[in-house]
């Protein structure tokens, strides 16, 4: 099932409650080997900004309309304020058990701002997600939850870019 668009058609939401912003990337290899692991070209592209479940589980948060709240802050916040790609800023290889990705970072306008409202608004410390784009996986598919930086200090390692020219 396809991710349904919330607030306009420039975000979405998925069956895994993570609001995201698409992007489009052409002209990609279709597998890569990384420490000896062949990974795939994912057939779509995009920028996970607030993974809610992920939030949840994290911060053991109880309120059960959560998920919608968040959803309606997320859209009263990007009427006044756009979220969008800055720039890509290096790839790194991910993995998680038998899960296998590369993603390449990225920098998105203003979604900083939007998690100090979150957090004040409702007295959490949900620290500011590293933004990236998952690009390759093991089953073309699957990626990884990389939702904070221990995520990031624990579950990836920089590489040099694998695709061979700039994204």
């Amino acid at each position: 099932m396809e991710p349904k668009f919330i607030c306009g058609n420039k975000y979405t939401i998925s069956l895994t409650n993570t609001i995201s912003l698409s992007v489009l990337l052409k002209g990609l290899p279709s597998k890569i080997v990384v420490d000896g692991h062949e990974l795939f070209l994912k057939n779509s592209f995009h920028i996970s900004l607030v993974c809610i479940n992920q939030i949840i589980k994290k911060h053991n948060i109880l309120i059960t309309s959560f998920k919608d709240v968040v959803v309606k802050d997320f859209c009263e916040f990007v009427a006044k304020n756009d979220v969008s790609l800055l720039s890509y800023e290096g790839f790194r290889f991910a993995s998680q058990e038998n899960l296998k990705t590369v993603i390449v970072m990225c920098k998105v306008s203003n979604l900083d701002k939007f998690f100090e409202i979150i957090n004040k608004k409702y007295g959490l410390n949900i620290e500011y997600p590293p933004s990236h784009v998952t690009l390759y996986a093991h089953d073309g598919k699957t990626g990884i939850f990389l939702t904070d930086s221990d995520d990031i200090k624990n579950l990836t390692k920089s590489i040099p870019n694998p695709i061979g020219r700039e994204l």
